[in-house]
């Protein structure tokens, strides 16, 4: 007995010994960063409940050890089989690909998004043509499950009233759900483990299949020969295990795995010009792979936590970004408003465009109507992924009071 009883008490001492000597390592380590965000603080433009909860962020996110404490968990979760985490933020599908979710047991209403749609297509109306592709999303109808108990977001059901409304409207749409499911591509496979995107590879055939829907609804005449939509005629080099996307970052590395990445850029010649938000003095330039790819994000591989691999490609999302052709002057100039998804999609469109301009309208703050009238694009695309589709990524076309 009296054995048992020094056991406990050495067990109590190590653990107060224990968050003693973390208490000081974390403190000697948040500490310069808590003083750095109360120093920049603006207390004019926010109140002091902001402040809380900045500094409630920048404690959580900067624990030390913290890496170490999400991989902990996540390995604790697959040990017990557990299909979701944070109270069902990030939930398992039965192929083990992690998915976002919330209770719900009805679609979201879309009219107010798709009436801006509408709205939008008016004001620019005689300027450009606008139309709307959809993307894929990651719970294909059809294929992916979800075990017992997992809550589905109905988020395939909001898409479709989403392109029903559309289509109410006459506004033309691109379904790349439809296309995604006799593309021939392994559903297993067409989108990452660990985030929400489609993988690139996904992201190469939908930008085929959007330019022959193009010629087939507008009479374009984009790669009629098929070259830009081959394969063989590009470089792919594949990073094994190395990419943790969005969900992979909340669960850890060993929940459900590390990613890999495929970055996919022509074999042939190819001279660019990009330039960004992220630093308007600077112009990036040369080969696809020089001037659209972030070869420091992919150096950073080291780092998974830190690094989203998957922003590679346009050095992800500024509020905007001007990509052009300069080998394919004649080709379509096209304005995208788009969510990430876009991202690699973009990419290889450009290569059967001259130029292709991208508004992120999570951080735009021009005037979408200014931004047509005062260029001369072909075709303005709304391109918002299902999960995206609410008031946030429609910021144009607004009925004012």
């Amino acid at each position: 007995m009296k054995k048992l009883l020094w056991k406990k008490r050495i067990t109590t001492v190590l653990f107060l010994v224990f968050i003693f000597i973390f208490s000081i390592i974390n403190a000697r380590k948040e500490l310069p960063i808590l003083v750095e965000k109360i120093q920049t603080f603006d207390f004019k433009e926010f109140g002091i409940n902001d402040l809380i909860s900045q500094i409630n962020t920048t404690i959580n996110e900067n624990v030390a050890g913290r890496y170490g404490f999400i991989d902990a968990y996540g390995y604790m979760q697959k040990v017990l089989d557990k299909h979701e985490e944070s109270n069902f933020e990030v939930v398992k599908d039965t192929e083990g690909k992690l998915h976002y979710t919330y209770f719900t047991d009805k679609a979201d209403d879309t009219s107010e998004v798709t009436g801006r749609v509408h709205n939008y297509a008016k004001q620019i109306e005689g300027k450009s043509k606008l139309l709307v592709v959809l993307p894929p999303e990651k719970y294909i109808k059809g294929h992916t499950q979800f075990p017992t108990g997992i809550p589905y977001a109905m988020t395939n059901e909001t898409a479709d009233n989403y392109v029903s409304q559309l289509k109410a409207y006459d506004i033309p749409c691109l379904d790349l759900r439809e296309g995604l499911l006799n593309s021939g591509i392994d559903l297993s496979n067409a989108f990452f483990t660990t985030d929400h995107h489609w993988k690139i590879e996904t992201a190469f055939w939908a930008a085929s299949e959007f330019c022959s829907w193009m010629n087939d609804t507008y009479g374009e005449h984009i790669d009629e020969d098929g070259y830009y939509s081959d394969l063989s005629n590009y470089n792919q080099i594949t990073y094994k295990n190395i990419f943790l996307g969005s969900m992979g970052r909340k669960t850890g590395r060993y929940y459900a795995g590390a990613d890999d990445f495929t970055l996919i850029y022509p074999a042939f010649p190819t001279n660019y010009k990009m330039t960004n938000t992220i630093d308007d003095s600077l112009e990036y330039g040369g080969r696809f792979e020089e001037a659209l790819v972030a070869t420091p994000v992919l150096r950073s591989s080291d780092k998974p936590f830190d690094t989203d691999i998957y922003m590679a490609y346009l050095y992800g999302n500024p509020a905007f970004t001007h990509i052009e052709n300069l080998d394919n002057e004649d080709g379509l100039n096209i304005c995208l408003i788009k969510d990430s998804f876009a991202v690699p999609f973009a990419a290889f469109t450009s290569l059967r465009c001259h130029t292709i301009d991208m508004i992120d309208p999570r951080y735009y703050e021009g005037d979408y109507v200014d931004a047509v009238m005062g260029n001369d694009y072909d075709y303005v695309i709304v391109m918002i992924s299902p999960q995206d589709l609410v008031e946030e990524f429609f910021p144009f076309g607004v009925e004012k009071d």
